[in-house]
């Protein structure tokens, strides 16, 4: 079977992608493009580079507070140079036609609120404009224009994989469940969520098949001890779905 993969942004709970890529895998699925927004562009770029899910889990795991949260000298409050340095590191990859599948980057354009899917100039930087979630971290120039996280405009880039002839399975990783927010920051993060579930709802309705792993939906979006929690949801969700999905997609 040869699909598409279109990624959520989700800060850490992408992890749970990388399960569920994993379970592809081992069913002998091939991915033959791939598209994502925020930290789903940043396991997207991976893919596209040719690394498996381990690989991906492997990098994922070396991530630490200090990558994510150093401060800005720019508005924002924190860089993601840092960030940028490793993903750069780890792959050594700086154009497009180095990579062996099509690849997306969905960013948001901050002076006209629209979404870009960007396939053209150095992949690694489009990716850390996808994940500049402003005003947490600093806005990204990219070619002389200012971008930030894409889950702002499109958090499910399913649009620019539809032409290219392959079903498209999409994960998201941000279901809204449980109670009632009762402070500051879990409002914040719900009012978040609340967001980027509206601007899905068009990817999901335009995807051949759509999973959303509800195993990580209490988990915090940096919470770096969650990771093979949020791994192994992934995994056993897709799992779990996976006849349902499967028909969907041959």
């Amino acid at each position: 079977m040869q699909i598409a993969l279109s990624l959520s942004g989700g800060g850490l709970r992408a992890a749970a992608q990388v399960g569920a890529l994993k379970f592809l895998e081992e069913e002998g699925v091939k991915i033959r493009a791939v598209a994502g927004s925020s930290a789903g562009a940043m396991l997207a770029v991976m893919i596209a580079s040719g690394k498996d899910a381990e690989q991906i889990y492997a990098f994922l795991k070396k991530i630490v507070n200090k990558d994510l949260f150093r401060l800005s000298k720019k508005p924002g409050l924190f860089s993601l140079k840092n960030l940028e340095k490793k993903l750069s590191e780890e792959l050594g990859m700086e154009r497009y036609d180095q990579m062996s599948i099509p690849l997306y980057a969905c960013v948001t354009d901050i002076n006209t609120g629209e979404s870009h899917y960007l396939n053209f100039g150095h992949p690694i930087t489009n990716v850390i404009a996808s994940a500049s979630l402003t005003p947490i971290f600093e806005a990204k120039e990219v070619e002389g224009k200012w971008y930030a996280d894409g889950g702002f405009s499109d958090n499910l880039p399913v649009k620019p994989l539809k032409a290219l002839g392959y079903k498209v399975l999409a994960i998201d990783v941000n279901p809204i469940v449980g109670s009632t927010p009762r402070n500051f920051k879990s409002l914040l993060v719900r009012s978040l969520l609340i967001m980027l579930q509206a601007n899905v709802k068009p990817s999901k309705e335009m995807a051949d098949a759509y999973l959303d792993i509800k195993g990580v939906a209490r988990m915090h979006l940096f919470d770096f001890k969650k990771i093979d929690t949020a791994y192994e949801a992934g995994y056993r969700e897709i799992k779990a779905r996976w006849s349902d999905l499967r028909e969907k997609l041959v």
